[in-house]
């Protein structure tokens, strides 16, 4: 026996191409079917062969294409349902800053031993401001979302509302005759099929939820006066709001931290190891209130709409949703169509695999660095997994 020979009798036996397919199209199907990729026709048409998957992956990665184009074109009739996404989406963002600042201050704190007297000056009240200042953004970022809700709700019951008076006028057009045409039982009955069409149930929901947009509008503007309020706190009182040389927020239930701070910085020197950070929240807590306005402005701008044509905006909602599903599965199938383009690579070789060397081959194409299948390298990885546990005793 030759040295090469021993060599991959000690290691295993060498491959052949269908082996090597099965390996890569088990993968492949795995994956397809665990993201839904396919239908179940073409799933079942891609198990019966893998040239069928590579056929049927194409087809519908144009397929997406296309419909995708198509949603995006609808969407343009109407950005409302994206707008406001964008805004919401800005205020979590804005939400998980703060949260996370004021995070990494309280760690800061860890590495110094503050004294009581410290503590008691500045940093105990600063603490307490800050855990106000997060808890009134993760409200005000929880009554936005109610609020999205609530007028949805409004827009919704105040459409059906208007088709259900409409419908009645016309059932009462119906019904109207001339004088002496009916009896007055006749004109009894009329009049109570009138009164009770489907059209008080609609009216008070109309009602009710005009009432919850309002209160849920007050919360927000509450939420905001206090942003505005802390806002001021946090700045040297010289640059704070004054009306007719009153300052409105002298007398406040939140501490005046930066008066506090310039205080206690002079009678605890040591405070000014944490200047930096200090001064970086109170900057995020002055702009706060300004950003957060003017996110509330912006979604009261794109709701507007909505109240106008409410099917249309309800319709676009959909299809945005429909885009995002779409979007994720074009991204899904792009990167495996890129991975199985890759690897096949392997196959049109004439190089001689035993399994071993083949299974890490694979593997490392999956996981390279910087490939267009880097959001789906660890599935794959997971995929790969389960089939060689599939396979094995069929490549053993």
């Amino acid at each position: 026996m030759q040295p090469q020979e021993a060599s991959n009798s000690a290691e295993g036996n060498i491959l052949d191409r269908q082996q090597k397919e099965s390996l890569i199209s088990m993968i492949a199907l795995l994956y397809v079917e665990e993201h839904g990729l396919l239908n179940n026709e073409q799933l079942e048409d891609a198990k019966k062969s893998l040239q069928a998957l590579f056929l049927r992956t194409t087809g519908e990665e144009t397929m997406l294409r296309k419909l995708i184009e198509i949603l995006r074109t609808n969407k343009a009739l109407n950005q409302t349902f994206n707008d406001m996404s964008n805004v919401l989406s800005g205020i979590t963002k804005s939400t998980e800053t703060v949260k996370s600042k004021i995070e990494g201050f309280k760690q800061q704190l860890q590495s110094l031993e503050i004294s009581a007297e410290e503590n008691a000056d500045f940093i105990g009240p600063f603490l307490d401001f800050s855990g106000q200042f997060s808890k009134h953004v993760e409200q005000f970022e929880r009554v936005m979302y109610s609020y999205r809700d609530t007028r949805e709700r409004e827009a919704r019951y105040a459409s059906m509302f208007r088709i259900a008076k409409e419908a009645r006028q016309r059932l009462k057009d119906r019904f109207s005759g001339g004088p002496g045409e009916e009896g007055d039982v006749e004109s009894e009955i009329k009049e109570k099929v009138i009164q009770t069409f489907d059209y008080g149930e609609t009216e008070i929901n109309y009602g009710y939820s005009q009432r919850e947009a309002k209160n849920t509008l007050a919360e927000i503007e509450l939420i905001l006066k206090n942003f505005q309020e802390m806002c001021q706190l946090a700045m040297n009182p010289e640059m704070r709001e004054k009306e007719n040389g009153y300052q409105p927020f002298k007398e406040s239930a939140y501490h005046d931290v930066f008066s506090i701070y310039t205080t206690a910085v002079v009678k605890h020197p040591r405070l000014s190891i944490l200047k930096v950070a200090i001064q970086q929240l109170f900057r995020l807590y002055q702009h706060s209130y300004g950003m957060f306005a003017l996110d509330f402005q912006k979604f009261n701008r794109a709701i507007m709409p909505m109240e106008k044509n409410t099917e249309a905006y309800f319709q676009a909602k959909d299809e945005d949703e429909d885009v995002r599903i779409k979007r994720r599965k074009l991204e899904q199938i792009e990167g495996l169509i890129a991975f199985l383009e890759s690897v096949a690579q392997i196959l049109r070789t004439e190089q001689e695999f035993v399994y071993a060397r083949f299974s890490k081959a694979v593997s490392d194409v999956i996981s390279a660095s910087r490939t267009h299948w880097d959001h789906i390298a660890e599935d794959l990885l997971r995929m790969k997994v389960t089939a060689e546990a599939d396979l094995s005793t069929r490549l053993s």
